[in-house]
């Protein structure tokens, strides 16, 4: 059942980052057009079009949703699309110790990075939704497409609060993984989940 759970979460983050990137391709090219159709209007043979070419103007709300999109895919990406190997690492004395050691190294970290998201969790999250600066601020250029306010600066960093969450979560069930099988699965983390199973029948064969 935590298999099922595990990938379908995997699945749904894969979605929407993917979305998150369409989206900011898109956004990318309205942006490179209307900034210089106008000035290659004149290579257009129908006049009705070149007229319409010329008549655009740069849109300024695309760069900054390119960066509130971006912000949301960076953190959506490291919390439930990126595994832990895929990162990029400095192992030199994790890989120079004995298993044993690299068990220790692993809980160690582990729990000093659920302490640390623990510890910030509170403050982070009262300094993002709990500061009347946040609400009040907003993002000039950017609108809400239903009633037409700008959106607050609040929800350009509110993926933090879910990366932190993802984190806690993630490394909280690497440390009991290690706990529970007595090893370190140095490729392990919530997104292979699925071979886990089979990775512990080999090892005890």
């Amino acid at each position: 059942m935590l298999k099922t759970l595990v990938s379908r979460i995997t699945r749904i983050a894969e979605l929407i980052a993917a979305a998150i990137l369409a989206a900011i391709f898109i956004t990318f090219l309205l942006q490179i057009f209307t900034r210089y159709a106008p000035k290659l209007a004149w290579l257009m043979p129908i006049p009705s079009l070149a007229d319409w070419m010329t008549s655009l103007v740069p849109i300024g709300w695309t760069v900054n949703l390119i960066s509130l999109l971006w912000v949301w895919l960076i953190f959506i990406g490291c919390s439930f699309v990126v595994r832990d190997r895929d990162h990029v690492i400095f192992d030199v004395f994790y890989s120079a110790v004995s298993s044993q050691w690299r068990k220790y190294f692993t809980l160690a970290t582990g729990l000093i990075l659920i302490a640390i998201m623990l510890y910030a969790a509170a403050p982070t999250y009262d300094a993002i939704f709990g500061s009347m600066l946040m609400s009040l601020k907003k993002i000039q250029t950017l609108r809400i497409p239903i009633t037409g306010d700008k959106i607050a600066i609040k929800w350009l960093f509110a993926p933090i609060i879910l990366f932190m969450a993802a984190t806690v979560i993630r490394y909280g069930f690497r440390c009991y993984r290690v706990l529970a099988t007595g090893r370190v699965d140095d490729d392990h983390d919530m997104t292979t989940l699925e071979t886990a199973p089979n990775q512990d029948k080999g090892d005890a064969s």
